[in-house]
């Protein structure tokens, strides 16, 4: 497995990420899917741009966007809108728990959800840890207490594998945000300010229509 590239400056954008979930959540707590999916793409570049060490992450993500878009293209009536308009279309249809080379936007946007639990959490312990914190040790922690559960045992030993690689806290930041450290620091606190609640509203919403453990 290749080793973290440390020696080129790369340009993950937070800025795109926080401006996305700003707008991603509406006054009676819609979370609209376009916006959604473009703080996604953004952080889907973050994982792309470490090579190997969250390749596989990138790429089930990107798989699972893909999916969602096409919904959201077929679908002329906007019921693929937003989170909450997905959940109640499909399962007025009865088609929420569709598996298969299409499986449904309910299936597709739990994976994505389970995702974003992941990766709020590595947020937070990234913005309240020391510059020479190992980020090796925080994401296998936190991808133990989060993504693993819904992972078999092949995926988990390969994320584990991988996370090792990953530098400390301030060469990682340096060398992959846009930004620099300390812009990145406040970065992180507003992204997960306003991500933290879209977590929740999901979680919630899939909660209300009994979706949270879909097969």
């Amino acid at each position: 497995m290749e080793e973290f590239n440390s020696k080129a400056k790369h340009d993950f954008d937070l800025e795109v990420v926080l401006d996305a979930l700003k707008k991603c959540r509406i006054n009676d707590d819609t979370i609209l899917m376009s916006e959604y999916l473009r703080a996604y793409r953004e952080l889907c570049r973050f994982f792309k741009l470490t090579g190997r060490l969250f390749g596989f992450v990138a790429r089930d993500l990107e798989g699972k966007m893909t999916i969602i878009e096409k919904h959201r293209n077929i679908d002329k009536d906007n019921h693929y809108d937003s989170v909450q308009s997905i959940l109640r279309y499909e399962t007025d249809q009865g088609t929420a728990k569709v598996k298969g080379e299409f499986p449904s936007g309910s299936r597709t946007l739990l994976r994505l959800h389970h995702a974003f639990e992941f990766i709020m959490a590595f947020m937070k312990r990234i913005r309240e840890g020391p510059e020479n914190d190992k980020t090796s040790k925080v994401a296998a922690e936190v991808y133990k207490n989060t993504l693993a559960h819904h992972h078999p045992w092949p995926v988990q030993k390969m994320a584990l594998l991988a996370v090792h690689l990953l530098p400390a806290k301030k060469q990682l930041i340096d060398v992959m945000c846009k930004h620099d450290y300390e812009r990145v620091m406040d970065l992180l606190n507003e992204v997960i300010t306003y991500g933290q609640p879209i977590y929740d509203i999901t979680q919630r919403v899939y909660a209300d229509y009994d979706l949270l453990h879909i097969p």
